[in-house]
């Protein structure tokens, strides 16, 4: 008796419980934004909307394989350390992320998207290496070239080098920041 009565109430208690989480409002979802502040340069703008065109890595950094520039000036490849893919398809996010925030060129589009752009964005990687000439020093270092085309035309190249200190190990954030740098120098000759 002792028995059914236990089992009666425990029945009781979960029909209470469940029929309370089946029965009452879920909670509402939590909401979530991502912002990225831009900072706009409205006389220097060129267009609204820009695609981002072709992007190529000149030979030999277009490999995997970490290049790296000897003392004697000549070029190595590192097997030990390599780039995670292709450096192209490494660099084209980047790319359109430090244009778009640059905010001279408006919303930047990828090559694939069909909306219209009136200016495409061609951009050309000549330097992509590990320079090891100074004893002791690792130094990241990229050349980028830039090409707006509008209406068919190239309107204007844009040139910038960047180079990061490499010592610490972490190519990833040297590479990352020396290719920053030299898409800033690269639209720096832009407003002139």
């Amino acid at each position: 008796m002792v028995s059914e009565l236990k089992l009666l109430l425990i029945a009781c208690v979960s029909a209470v419980v469940f029929s309370g989480c089946l029965t009452s409002a879920p909670p509402p979802p939590k909401s979530w934004v991502v912002s990225a502040s831009r900072k706009h340069s409205s006389e220097l703008m060129v267009d609204r909307v820009a695609r981002l065109g072709s992007l190529s890595v000149a030979a030999p950094y277009d490999k995997p394989a970490l290049a790296v520039v000897r003392k004697d000036g000549s070029v190595a490849f590192d097997r030990y350390n390599v780039f995670a893919s292709s450096p192209s398809a490494l660099l084209r996010m980047p790319l359109a992320a430090l244009l778009e925030n640059d905010g001279r060129f408006g919303r930047v589009l990828a090559s694939a998207s069909t909306a219209r752009a009136n200016s495409t964005i061609e951009a050309v990687v000549t330097d992509l290496s590990l320079d090891c000439r100074e004893d002791g020093k690792r130094v990241a270092r990229v050349s980028v070239s830039l090409a707006v085309i509008e209406n068919r035309e190239i309107s204007m190249f844009l040139d910038g080098t960047g180079s990061s200190d490499a010592a610490s190990g972490d190519y990833s954030a040297a590479f990352s920041e020396a290719f920053a740098e030299a898409v800033a120098e690269a639209l720096k000759t832009m407003s002139k």
